[in-house]
This record gives C-alpha cells, sequence and structure tokens, in this order.
C-alpha cells in the first residue's frame, strides 16, 4: 500500500501581510507552516504546487531552529569530545573567532553570506604586528567551520552545508635554514632552557608544540624521550597517525636536555613574569620576538622546514618521510625542490668548495647537524621500522 499524499494548501491570516502554505507532517500529524512570501494568490498557488511536489518527493527539508549556543554543544560533546587535545583547541579557537566577529543567534542564520562576512573580517583582525590573518590559519578555520556545518546536515539540523569560499594559500617551497642565521638566534636566547629548546626543532624537527609538551617518560597523552634508546617518542594517542611514531634523539640535542633542571614530568616549563607557565601560543611569541632580536626570521616552524632541507641532500624520500613524520610522501617531495646541489653532486661529483666545507665542517668542534646527527655517507640511518619495545 503506497504511503499517504502529503496534501499543501493556501491560508490567509488577517494579521499577517503574506499568504501562508500548510500541511500536515506525516511523521507527527502537527500542522507545519511555510510563509508563501507573497499575498498574491495566484503566485501562492504556485508555490503551493512547487511545495507539495518537494515534499511527497522527500526534496523538501525544514531549517532548524536550534541556537547556535545550543549547536555548539551538542557539536563539541558529540563529535570533538573524543579527538586529540589539539584538534579540540582548533575547534574551540574557530568556534570563538566565529561567535566574536560574526555573533551567530542560530544555526539556520549562517548562510553563504555568513560565511563571507566571517572571511572578510578575519582579513581585518590583528594578528602578531600583521594587519589579518594570513591567508592559511584563515583556511585552517574554514576548515573546521565546514567540518562542523557538514556534520549539522548530517544530523539533519539544516537543509545543506552553505557553500565556502575558496582561499588560495600561496604555496612556498621549504627553504635551507643557514646555520649562521640559527646560530645568531641560539646565541641570542642565552637562556639555557629556550636554546634546547630551539634545538628540538633544529635538530629534532619538533613542531611547536610537541617541543612544548615534551616529557621525560613514557606516556600516552604527550611527546616524550626515551632516553635508552635516543629516540622522541611521539605517542598515536597524540599524534594524527594511527600508530606512534619517533625520531633519533640527536646527540648535541640530547646533552642539552640532559642540562635542564627537572620540574615534575614535563620537559620545559616555561614562566611569565607573574610566576605561571605560559602556553605554547606564547612561547611562540617569545620565539619571534626572539628572532627580531636576533635580526632573522626564524620561527620553529620554520627551524623544522630546515631540519628537513637538510636531511634532503642525504637521505632517500622514504627515509625523509619517516624522519619528518609527513602521512603523504608528496609532501615530503617538497623538501626536495631545494637540492639542486645535492642533484648535480650525485653523477657529477663534489664540487670544490663544497667539498672543502663538508671537510671544514666535520672537521670543526661546531655542534651543527652535519657533524652530531651520525647521519653521513659512512653512517647508516637507524631502522625506523623496527618495533617499539
Amino acid at each position: 500500500m503506497s504511503e499517504k499524499r502529503i496534501k499543501v494548501w493556501v491560508q490567509r491570516f488577517k494579521d499577517r501581510p503574506s499568504l501562508v502554505l500548510q500541511w500536515l507532517d506525516p511523521e507527527t500529524g502537527k500542522r507545519k507552516s511555510k510563509s508563501a512570501e507573497t499575498d498574491d494568490e495566484k503566485k501562492a498557488e504556485e508555490k503551493r504546487a512547487d511545495l507539495e511536489a518537494d515534499l511527497n518527493a522527500g526534496r523538501h527539508k525544514e531549517t532548524s531552529r536550534m541556537s547556535w549556543e545550543r549547536f555548539r554543544a551538542l557539536f563539541e560533546a558529540e563529535y570533538v569530545e573524543g579527538s586529540r587535545k589539539g584538534t579540540q583547541l582548533n575547534y574551540e579557537d574557530t568556534f570563538d573567532s566565529f561567535e566574536r566577529l560574526c555573533s551567530p543567534t542560530s544555526l539556520r542564520a549562517v548562510n553563504e553570506r555568513t560565511i563571507s562576512r566571517f572571511v572578510a573580517e578575519m582579513r581585518k583582525v590583528p594578528c602578531r604586528g600583521r594587519s589579518g590573518m594570513m591567508a592559511s590559519t584563515i583556511k585552517v578555520r574554514l576548515q573546521f567551520l565546514h567540518t562542523a556545518l557538514n556534520w549539522a546536515a548530517e544530523q539533519k539540523f539544516i537543509p545543506a552545508v552553505p557553500k565556502f569560499p575558496a582561499i588560495k594559500v600561496p604555496k612556498k617551497k621549504p627553504q635551507p635554514i643557514p646555520t649562521e642565521s640559527f646560530e645568531r638566534m641560539y646565541e641570542k636566547a642565552q637562556d639555557q632552557q629556550m636554546q634546547a629548546y630551539l634545538l628540538c626543532g633544529w635538530l629534532g624537527g619538533l613542531r611547536m608544540r610537541e617541543a612544548a609538551l615534551l616529557e621525560w617518560d613514557a606516556t600516552d597523552e604527550a611527546p616524550y624521550l626515551d632516553l635508552r634508546r635516543n629516540r622522541m617518542i611521539l605517542p598515536a594517542g597524540f599524534v594524527k597517525g594511527v600508530e606512534d611514531q619517533w625520531v633519533p634523539l640527536d646527540p648535541v640535542l640530547k646533552e642539552a636536555l640532559l642540562q635542564l633542571t627537572r620540574h615534575g614530568r614535563k620537559v620545559f616549563r616555561f614562566l611569565a613574569s607573574d610566576g605561571h607557565e605560559i602556553t605554547p601560543d606564547a612561547l611562540s611569541d617569545r620565539v619571534s620576538r626572539l628572532a627580531k632580536l636576533a635580526g632573522v626570521k626564524l620561527t620553529m616552524h620554520s627551524l623544522r622546514k630546515g631540519f628537513g632541507c637538510r636531511y634532503a641532500g642525504k637521505v632517500p624520500a622514504q627515509v625523509l618521510q619517516k624522519l619528518m613524520r609527513h602521512s603523504s610522501i608528496k609532501t615530503t617531495m617538497d623538501y626536495y625542490a631545494n637540492v639542486d646541489d645535492a642533484v648535480e653532486e650525485a653523477v657529477l661529483g663534489p664540487k670544490p668548495s663544497s667539498e672543502r666545507q663538508r671537510n671544514s665542517l666535520r672537521n670543526s668542534d661546531s655542534w651543527t647537524v652535519e657533524t652530531h646527527s651520525g647521519i653521513d655517507d659512512a653512517t647508516p640511518f637507524p631502522d625506523f621500522d623496527s618495533a617499539r619495545s
């Protein structure tokens, strides 16, 4: 037996300027109403026929009356709660920015115009000395907001996800970092703890937050040191992957870390002037100020990229991928765009100047990676695929 067909009729109310389309919900039996947005009976009849056809074909979905505040609470409890801490913070930052810049009152009020205004306002927000957010930051914020609205559509809270604008982010190839630039920044640090922190990016390839949260002993919630095996472990519960990751612990980095005074389980404990521990974001600002003081343009992110560029001329792509912990080899290959000298030397042999520089580095007392990393022509790279004991 076929389902009962939904009938739509036109209703006029004395207190309303427009005619109203009404029908009975087949699931609840309750009366539903929708404005015809006209007082012309002929136009209202056309809209009635269209709506009736859409309802019976399953094409019509009502917009949720849910408040934005209620939606955010549901999304964070049911979707975000099981994510990594870093992901949760990204959603929190995105929602806070969206609410501050656009003040959404209800979920159904979020449309293409709202998203466009959000982008425009983010381009005006002062951010670390700039007049607006970087395109890459804006793109990330939109990605998190799009995921949230996509979930809303899946839960039938909204009929469809609004169209999002495309944000073009200039793609910059990773560039080698001159040793001299890092040394200038390192010397300006003076503080032993800050110097060790910078070495985590320069000699370990750790990201800003990974280094800031580094711990002495094994844990499932943060990166930690395995001093016995000379490794820095990033557990699966912390990283984006489904399994633990690790990188070799450079001897110079290890020595710098062991010289630090221990304060509980965390390796680093940076304090503000009032004595409270600062956040990773505040620590990033300190690094930026330090770089400015040294007259160089370096961040923990660029130190990590410099780490990858140094090894790109020394190891195969699959080894560099493991070392940088990239999920895609395509990302890793970007680091090979700046190793022209290494490509030439692979076929033609080392250039005289390059050979002299290499010998000079190997014979010097410098602590740079060329001397101490253990990765050179005579030393095989550690077995990344060995099982974790």
